[in-house]
């Protein structure tokens, strides 16, 4: 499994790194308990933390916002999407929203959660195991983050620019536009995929968070499909990655 990045990105945003973790032959079907867990208590934490600050993690988000700028492109990024959903599901208005209302409030310790708050905190909705743990590291550490069916492990996945976009590719099909926002029909994750590449992307500013989304999603997908994972890390040329396993 290989992933090429284009070097304008980087000579563009100074500071962009990218956490990469390959895992192969998982099994994908049904519910698995370990990813299941991890699920769950990501939504648990996020539910703390965003009801004490629902603007928890908005910094981070603007991040990507404003690296997608940058670059001229449109869209919103996957972690902005995760994060909305999930504060709409579980009531959280939005920090404007909320001072408008009279409801903002920064608590200056945490509160006591009650068994209501947080059997009613799993708000995630289940995908497969492999998003299942992808989607509940973007609630935890807040980067973003997209996993990719490798297929056969032969074709390299190519981060390029094309035309005005900046797309995800696999062979002849687009998987991502627009660089980390959510579109396209290949290499997407199902019950029957099987190779799986992850990517995080991240800036100087989070990098500690991109490297610790990477080792800790790695631990649990080691242990949720009892594979061996192989870890990678792209910030200086060549920018490219290729797994061994």
């Amino acid at each position: 499994m290989k992933v090429v990045y284009d070097e304008s990105l980087f000579d563009t945003i100074p500071g962009l790194c990218i956490g990469i973790l390959a895992i192969r032959a998982v099994d994908n079907r049904g519910i698995n308990l370990d990813a299941e867990a991890f699920r769950r208590r990501c939504c648990t934490e996020a539910n703390l933390l965003l009801k004490m600050n629902p603007a928890i993690a908005e910094p981070d988000i603007d991040r990507y916002r404003k690296a997608l700028t940058h670059m001229g492109q449109k869209g919103t990024s996957t972690l902005e999407t995760v994060i909305s959903e999930y504060k709409k599901d579980l009531g959280i208005v939005e920090e404007e929203e909320a001072k408008e209302e009279g409801k903002y409030e920064i608590l200056s310790a945490p509160k006591a959660a009650n068994l209501d708050e947080l059997a009613g905190s799993d708000a995630l909705p289940r995908v497969n195991p492999v998003m299942d743990i992808v989607r509940g590291g973007m609630l935890k550490f807040h980067v973003d983050i997209h996993a990719y069916d490798m297929g056969d492990r032969k074709t390299p996945l190519m981060v390029r620019k094309e035309g005005d976009e900046i797309v995800v590719s696999l062979g002849n099909g687009i998987s991502t536009r627009h660089w980390f926002c959510e579109d396209g029909d290949t290499a997407l994750i199902d019950e029957n995929s099987e190779n799986i590449l992850v990517l995080i992307t991240g800036f100087a500013a989070n990098r500690k968070k991109v490297a610790a989304a990477r080792n800790e999603l790695a631990r649990r997908m080691k242990t949720a499909f009892d594979r061996s994972v192989e870890t990678g890390w792209i910030e200086v040329k060549p920018y490219e990655f290729t797994a061994t396993i």
